[in-house]
């Protein structure tokens, strides 16, 4: 039997089919989204709109399947719905009601995506190294989502926003308010750059003017990594963990992943007034990028669908 993941972004779905446990196909699909230039700062796409991408996979599948869909946000596992908004809006769809029209679906699960990512990775770690319990994942896209794992198991939250680190403050200044999305997330990065210079790159662009030493790149990519390595430090300092792992597009640039392992390095040691206050000094070996890079949340949709065939058998 067919099981069927998608991993909904902020621009795009990542789609891979899997014939019981091998992946047999994948695909990107781009989905409609509009700049919203204002308070938010972020790609919006109508939760209609997903669906009827998502629709033009399965309309085209004449077998029985399995669907695990992951989306940002803050996700109800149980009754399958999207409780908020992200970078997905108008989020109020029946999603049990519209996937009732495909006769041969059998298992349908929903999650957030980062908490799906980190299940994925988890699932993916644990086959070699039964020692690690404890684990955070994060995924950087158009923002930045994290999934927490204690004592072996995902933590929702009881009100399922467990992990929403990207909607915390990064500054606690009265006059210079940020989030962690903003200054953490791939998206977000580009979008500043774009305020800057009225000018739409992809990320390999703003990489190829960084390694082309454009100052403005520069400054922007010192930033930039310098914000994911001290959240990884306060990940760290907060909960004492065995392993925090990067995910998403951007993981697979080994550039990228040796600047975050440099700025945590230089960001460990907390300096006042020229001397050292105190010291991560565990930190380094903890963090690694991810082995499934952008495929993490399709792997834990595929763990969540297993899960529940075994609840349903």
């Amino acid at each position: 039997m067919l099981n069927i993941t998608f991993d909904v972004g902020g621009t795009g779905i990542k789609v891979i089919v899997f014939e019981e446990n091998k992946e047999i196909e994948t695909k990107y699909l781009n989905h409609s989204n509009q700049m919203q230039i204002g308070e938010n700062l972020m790609l919006k796409t109508p939760l209609i709109d997903v669906l009827k991408k998502i629709s033009e996979v399965l309309d085209n599948v004449n077998e029985e399947f399995n669907l695990a869909i992951s989306f940002p946000g803050i996700i109800d596992t149980k009754n399958k719905k999207v409780l908020a908004p992200s970078s997905i809006i108008n989020v109020d769809e029946d999603l049990v009601a519209y996937f009732k029209k495909y006769k041969k679906l059998k298992n349908f699960v929903i999650a957030n995506d980062a908490k799906a990512a980190v299940i994925g990775e988890y699932q993916e770690r644990i086959k070699k190294d039964q020692s690690i319990t404890n684990m955070v994942h994060l995924t950087i896209g158009t923002a930045l989502g994290a999934g927490i794992i204690i004592n072996k198991e995902v933590v929702e939250g009881k009100s399922f926003q467990a992990g929403e680190i990207g909607k915390m403050y990064s500054s606690l200044e009265k006059n210079n308010p940020s989030v962690v999305a903003i200054d953490t997330g791939m998206g977000t990065l580009l979008l500043k750059y774009w305020l800057e210079t009225q000018t739409k790159i992809s990320g390999e662009e703003f990489f190829e003017l960084f390694n082309n030493h454009n100052q403005l790149a520069v400054e922007m990519m010192d930033d930039f990594t310098s914000h994911i390595a001290k959240l990884i430090i306060n990940l760290d300092y907060m909960l004492d963990i065995d392993l925090i792992t990067i995910g998403g597009g951007v993981s697979a640039n080994p550039q990228f992943i040796k600047m975050i392992k440099n700025k945590i390095t230089k960001h460990k040691d907390f300096y006042w007034n020229e001397t050292i206050v105190y010291s991560n000094h565990h930190i380094e070996g903890k963090f690694d990028e991810s082995i499934l890079k952008n495929k993490a949340a399709c792997y834990g949709g595929l763990y969540l669908l297993n899960k529940e065939k075994e609840k349903n058998a």
